[in-house]
């Protein structure tokens, strides 16, 4: 009998991983005298999800990704920051640890609340580092410059149907490594740490 690989597999979101992963960026980009977008923080995610993922062999928030027209997505990650109440009520959270401002039009800017997640029990160093440089990067090339660089990517071209009708179509998390990997994404989609 013949072991076959799936190709589409789901992690676990760790919903912990997530928040402080945002909180920590929120912070981050206050510290910088910068405001984040939920733009800017869904392709910092990404960025840095996939940056960890190919250096260290995981991603950092297990969130899944879905392409969408502006590029790659982190799923959970997304409802949370349009404080969509369905994944408020299944993970329990009845505050967020960040608002959100209204900054023109349908963006919004997103600030820290005083009494936000402790990132230091949910991140690690490495965790850190790639959401630091993940910034950085978005916020030195800008909007259309990362989702040029976001749509050039392999997991994103494999997803995206221009014509198909829907908003969003779910990503491979075996194409998101450097070369592509299916059998480690499985395993990283069966042992992914939940909270």
């Amino acid at each position: 009998m013949q072991n076959t690989v799936s190709e589409y597999v789901h992690m676990k979101p760790n919903v912990d991983r997530i928040l402080a992963a945002l909180c920590h960026v929120i912070k981050e980009a206050r510290d910088r005298k910068r405001d984040v977008s939920q733009y800017d923080l869904v392709k910092t995610l990404f960025l840095a999800d996939r940056s960890h993922l190919n250096e260290w062999g995981r991603p950092i928030t297990y969130d899944n990704y879905t392409a969408m027209k502006h590029g790659p997505v982190p799923s959970l990650a997304y409802d949370l920051l349009k404080a969509n109440v369905k994944s408020l009520r299944d993970h329990k959270i009845s505050q967020l640890p960040w608002k959100a401002v209204h900054a023109g039009g349908s963006k919004k800017h997103f600030f820290p609340l005083k009494e936000t997640v402790n990132e230091e029990n949910y991140l690690s160093l490495s965790d850190i580092e790639a959401l630091d440089d993940a910034l950085g990067m978005v916020l030195s090339l800008g909007f259309s410059q990362i989702r040029r660089l976001t749509h050039e990517d392999q997991a994103y071209i494999d997803a995206w149907r221009e014509d198909g009708g829907k908003a969003a179509y779910d990503m491979k998390l075996g194409l998101l490594f450097d070369e592509p990997n299916f059998e480690q994404a499985e395993i990283l989609a069966e042992y992914s740490p939940y909270v």
